[in-house]
């Protein structure tokens, strides 16, 4: 058959059976959408499952529309229609076919999510699979999105005509692009880079320009730092490559803590070791694995004691560093003032 030689009739009987091939269409892609998902609902009530759920949420919008235009284009072939009313519904198809598959991705991201779910607690291994997730989803989306702006052009002919006259024509353009997006390009290299061999991952806490923070998402082109005061660090990707950082989180998250304290020659350090466990074993942040108190200085003034212990992330290491410096200070001016720090001057008697 020959579209283009076929055109529109315009009589009301023709209009009439238009409108019901259509109608007809419509009805019955909501209908085989209706029994899929009710097919889907009823097997989720019976035996829940994680991506049951997510199919059911995501999946949602996007096939009220594409099952709909399925059956009404595959109803056009028994009416005679102009050849522009298929590139129409084939471009609709296009659209929303990209859209099914951008929302199958984002519920497969839910998914993983769930399994390995980050919190407080969570482990090296779930965080790199969390980045590697959030990078290979921003991948996905753009090739997807790419990949249906070059169906959309392929499938208009004229649009056709126009790209290969362009291609072969913008070779000094494409030069000029290529020079210009080469920190683009280096950046989504970096980026490959970043997901697989990971430096950084989503929930890392870092020191990064003297501020710190946590890694709140990593992006295709920067990665977003949530400092402790909850203001955001924006820093392209290709920072992490030409810049040191410091990553604590880097294979685990837990970390030993040390406070210094300086007391005089005379000061009985037995005593202040004795203190220090006692006030770690009432602080719920310290996780019981990694204590200890050392003298690790000394000079003709005063003597330097370090305490040191555990706890199972950076917060907690952090709060439990001021607490015990806090408390250990508090004990000594309480019960030992005359252990503090002193100077010492020796008068020379001249004869």
């Amino acid at each position: 058959m020959n579209f283009n030689e076929i055109k529109l009739p315009i009589n009301l009987e023709s209009w009439i059976t238009y409108i019901i091939v259509i109608l007809g269409g419509i009805l019955i892609g909501l209908l085989v959408r209706w029994v899929l998902f009710s097919f889907v609902k009823l097997s989720n009530k019976r035996k829940p499952t994680v991506i049951k759920a997510q199919l059911l949420k995501h999946l949602n919008t996007p096939t009220k529309y594409l099952l709909p235009i399925l059956f009404i284009y595959s109803s056009f072939r028994f009416l005679d229609l102009n050849i522009l009313w298929f590139k129409i519904i084939e471009s609709l198809i296009i659209l929303n076919f990209s859209w099914l598959i951008i929302a199958s991705i984002n519920a497969i991201e839910q998914v993983v999510k769930q399994k390995f779910n980050v919190d407080e607690n969570h482990k090296a291994k779930e965080r790199k699979i969390m980045t590697q997730l959030r990078f290979i989803k921003s991948i996905s989306i753009v090739i997807i999105f790419t990949l249906a702006i070059s169906a959309l052009l392929w499938n208009i002919p004229a649009a056709r005509k126009l790209g290969t006259t362009i291609l072969t024509s913008a070779g000094v353009i494409g030069i000029i692009a290529g020079v210009a997006a080469q920190k683009s390009i280096a950046n989504l290299i970096i980026g490959f880079q970043i997901a697989f061999t990971q430096p950084i991952k989503i929930d890392d806490e870092v020191v990064i320009q003297e501020e710190y923070g946590t890694v709140e998402d990593i992006t295709l082109t920067y990665v977003v730092i949530k400092t402790w005061d909850w203001r955001r660090l924006v820093l392209p990707l290709n920072f992490f490559s030409d810049n040191s950082f410091v990553n604590w989180t880097f294979n685990s998250t837990e970390l030993i803590g040390s406070v210094f304290i300086y007391v005089d020659y005379t000061f009985p350090v037995q005593v202040l070791r004795t203190k220090l466990l006692a006030i770690l074993k009432e602080n719920p942040l310290w996780d019981k694995n990694v204590w200890g108190l050392l003298v690790t200085k000394s000079d003709k003034h005063s003597i330097e004691l370090r305490a040191t212990f555990s706890a199972k992330n950076a917060s907690d290491i952090w709060d439990l560093r001021c607490e015990i410096r806090e408390q250990l200070i508090g004990f000594i001016q309480k019960n030992y003032p005359d252990s503090l720090p002193k100077k010492r001057y020796l008068e020379t008697i001249k004869n």
